[in-house]
């Protein structure tokens, strides 16, 4: 055998190698890519029930006999001058309420625009809530992040 024999052989060895890392490599990459989406919806259900557990816990604090007569005003909060109808001590029960919500809020907004909840999801029962929320928001004069106030302005228009 002579050493142009040898190294060709070398070459089609090293190509053979070079082929199999690569399929192997493949391989990998798709288990990767299936564990990463895996683990996508894992994330997305984790944050699913963060939001379900924090939509308890804020029930569970309005829940209380004066707590819930102060959320039933909520509905007759249409702008500032609305508030002549509810007294200061209500007010201050309402903005304190309104506080734990607006928390809840703003972390479903920034959750869907991070891409971690859909238009779809959003669209549907957090946006309308706040809808309902926002005139009260605005009246009340709740401390806002710029962001939350534009979205609060936008949903009660």
């Amino acid at each position: 055998m002579n050493w142009d024999a040898l190294g060709a052989i070398a070459e089609l060895l090293g190509a053979i190698a070079v082929f199999l890392t690569l399929a192997y490599l493949t391989v990998q990459v798709r288990q990767n890519s299936k564990a990463l989406e895996l683990q996508n919806k894992f994330s997305a259900a984790q944050i699913m029930q963060a939001r379900t557990d924090t939509l308890t816990q804020v029930i569970a604090t309005s829940s209380s006999a004066e707590n819930l007569a102060a959320l039933q005003k909520i509905s007759q909060i249409t702008g500032p001058e609305s508030l002549g109808n509810i007294s200061r001590e209500e007010q201050f029960r309402l903005t304190q309420l309104l506080n734990m919500y607006r928390g809840m809020f703003e972390n479903i907004i920034e959750q869907y625009k991070m891409g971690f909840l859909t238009k779809e999801f959003y669209e549907g029962s957090p946006a309308k809530n706040l809808a309902t929320f926002a005139p009260a928001f605005l009246a009340l004069k709740v401390a806002m992040s710029d962001e939350f106030e534009a979205e609060v302005k936008r949903l009660a228009s």
